[in-house]
């Protein structure tokens, strides 16, 4: 590499760690945590998640669970409330997740049990870091910064960002002397009875080397995540992909205009429901005119299910059938992505090597910034 070229990639390299590093390490600290959402919210606050003592309703089963007894529940509780999604709970789940908006009240994430009480509520965007919020809040954040659609879209810049970070930092530490195999152990060793710098650099170098895929794939898939249309633009430019569901929709269903409920989208989803398939949540769309029902099969990538009916909320004629196990190898592709970057497709394994890469970034900071100062110090000395 020519000098004047390999000091502007150190320039470029270090600065954006500056800038970077601290926003990088908060997404991979929240990022690890995410990675056991459910486990942690759970262990948090277990009276919203287990039914009441006197609750005796069967295990819901074959699309035995009741949607509108959840939706119920809550309009009971809140006048005027409209639920807007329904998570429903499965053979390991005892409690409906019910999302709503209701006049005058905070709150927009309630619990139901089985029989129809209401367990507790809470407000997913409160922003605080008590038991009952701190997951949602870092949810938040990791999702969009606090600033919506806007945070979203800067995210994903981030994520573009911190990969040419990476890029730049594995060419500048990729081995350049030696034979074969000598140079790729001296480039990923590290002797701890050397100079405090040498020793710091090493670690920074070596770790970098060893886990630049992982740490590309999590800013990669951050990317995408924060700018899907972008994301799926590039890759149609390479290979054929399905339209977007997003852009579907229908005229907007109007304030006291006829549609179904929520137990006729699971009667509608019932016919889907076989091999293993589950019905896992709804999502009541008015803005679109339509209700989406997700399904989940048995070694799904995601909790939510990748499997989706778009269902015409006046009539009840599924729309669009949405399966990107079943599609072009760019459709499953891009599927995989967000349970890739979460942690919920390849088992166990994954999971716990996500969480790891989310830790990363803490090393990376450190030692960068102690390498860059006990070498001001080596010079001054």
């Amino acid at each position: 590499m020519p000098p004047a070229l390999r000091h502007r990639l150190i320039l470029l390299h270090r600065w954006a760690g500056w800038t970077l590093g601290l926003l990088f390490v908060l997404m991979g600290l929240s990022g690890t945590l995410l990675v056991f959402e459910h486990e942690l919210d759970a262990a948090l606050n277990p009276a919203l998640f287990q039914p009441a003592a006197n609750c005796r309703a069967p295990q819901p089963a074959d699309g035995n669970a009741d949607a509108a007894l959840a939706a119920a529940a809550v309009q009971a509780r809140w006048p005027g409330a409209q639920p807007g999604f329904i998570a429903l709970p499965g053979p390991a789940g005892a409690t409906y997740r019910v999302t709503f908006k209701a006049p005058g009240v905070a709150n927009n994430e309630a619990m139901v049990d089985r029989c129809g009480t209401v367990l507790g509520s809470r407000n997913r965007q409160a922003g605080r870091f008590d038991a009952l919020h701190v997951m949602p809040t870092l949810q938040t954040w990791h999702l969009n910064m606090f600033q919506g659609k806007q945070g979203r879209m800067a995210q994903g810049y981030i994520g573009l960002a911190v990969a040419l970070l990476l890029l730049a930092g594995a060419w500048l530490a990729w081995p350049k002397s030696g034979q074969g195999i000598q140079k790729w152990r001296r480039a990923l060793q590290v002797k701890l009875d050397q100079n405090r710098y040498r020793t710091h650099y090493d670690l920074h170098r070596a770790a970098g080397l060893l886990f630049m895929p992982l740490l590309l794939l999590l800013a990669l898939t951050g990317f995408y995540n924060g700018l899907p249309e972008l994301g799926r633009t590039l890759v149609a430019s390479v290979a054929p992909v399905a339209a977007d569901r997003r852009t579907l929709a229908l005229p907007t269903l109007e304030k006291g205009e006829a549609a179904i409920g929520w137990n006729a989208v699971q009667a509608i989803a019932m016919p889907y429901m076989t091999n293993g398939v589950e019905l896992v949540a709804i999502a009541r769309q008015p803005e679109r005119g339509l209700y989406q029902a997700r399904l989940r099969h048995a070694d799904d990538w995601q909790r939510t299910g990748s499997y989706r009916l778009f269902i015409d909320m006046r009539t009840g004629k599924v729309l669009q059938i949405f399966n990107p196990r079943s599609g072009e190898y760019a459709d499953r592709f891009l599927a995989s992505l967000f349970p890739l970057h979460s942690g919920q497709l390849g088992g166990p394994a994954v999971k716990w090597l996500i969480a790891f890469g989310g830790l990363l970034p803490v090393l990376f900071l450190f030692t960068g910034i102690t390498t860059w100062l006990l070498r001001r110090k080596k010079r001054s000395v």
